[in-house]
């Protein structure tokens, strides 16, 4: 059966939905949030039977798995949309004019749309004052962050300025043990920012306790920022896209877990 590429880009982000919602009835130990899971995932299944019936889904979507699988090499941040489509509502680029490895690139575009969009948005959320202080803390690990992507660009950019060749040996070791620490350091905050974000819209899914104002809407002041994609959308949307978002930028960076190397120093001095 062969659908067309709106219909595959459904497929996949209901399957990913799917797999929270198995998740949460996996682990869950309320009964009305497992209920509403429950029915959550149903509606999911119905549709993903709508778009691929007669029990093909799970076949299309193995197929659009090695797809993507034999794909990855080739990708691009102007393909990333045919593949995570929540990913593709921020902006990608690249984070120097000579940064040519993706992962880094999605990574710093990530980090970016963290500090300048999610997060004025996000500390409109009420939350609990256990919860606030951890929030606030992420934005600490990000400045962290901001500064490692920073001393990597200036590392970037001046390889091709270099002329002597133990110059241009150095730069470049220098620089791969800049983007692995970065690439680790980054895939463990958004690690950490996913599970957190994860709970708090589940916890808000079942109306639990952890957020205040789960059914507002986000305000941002109009004179601090001019625009924001979160502008007037609901605090549930908001999370539900949040997660999302973390979600498929985990899965593009595709990270091992890398061991760092904590012997060699990762700054120029």
């Amino acid at each position: 059966m062969a659908l067309t590429e709106e219909q595959q880009k459904e497929l996949l982000t209901l399957h990913k939905l799917s797999r929270q919602y198995e998740g949460i009835i996996r682990t869950t130990r309320n009964p009305e949030q497992l209920q509403r899971a429950k029915i959550e995932l149903k509606k999911i299944r119905d549709k993903m039977e709508a778009i691929a019936p007669g029990g093909t889904a799970e076949k299309i979507l193995q197929s659009l798995a090695q797809s993507q699988s034999t794909a990855s090499r080739r990708r691009t941040l102007e393909d990333l949309g045919q593949y995570y489509p929540t990913l593709a509502q921020m902006p990608m680029a690249r984070i120097s004019p000579n940064s040519d490895e993706l992962e880094i690139n999605i990574l710093g575009s990530v980090l970016n749309a963290w500090e300048n969009t999610f997060y004025p948005a996000l500390t409109k959320i009420k939350l609990d004052f256990a919860l606030s202080a951890e929030r606030d803390s992420h934005f600490t690990i990000l400045e962290g962050l901001k500064r490692q992507m920073k001393i990597l660009c200036e590392t970037i950019e001046d390889f091709p300025k270099a002329v002597r060749e133990d110059s241009k040996a150095q730069l470049k070791e220098m620089r791969i043990r800049q983007q692995r620490q970065f690439l680790f350091d980054g895939g463990n905050f958004l690690k950490k920012l996913y599970e957190f974000w994860k709970a708090i819209y589940e916890d808000i899914q079942a109306n639990g306790p952890k957020c205040f104002n789960k059914d507002d809407h986000i305000q941002i002041d109009t004179r601090l920022e001019s625009s924001n994609y979160f502008q007037g959308k609901s605090v549930r949307e908001t999370a539900r896209f949040t997660v999302m978002f973390l979600h498929e930028a985990i899965q593009a960076l595709n990270l091992p877990e890398l061991p760092t190397d904590k012997n060699r120093p990762l700054r120029r001095e």
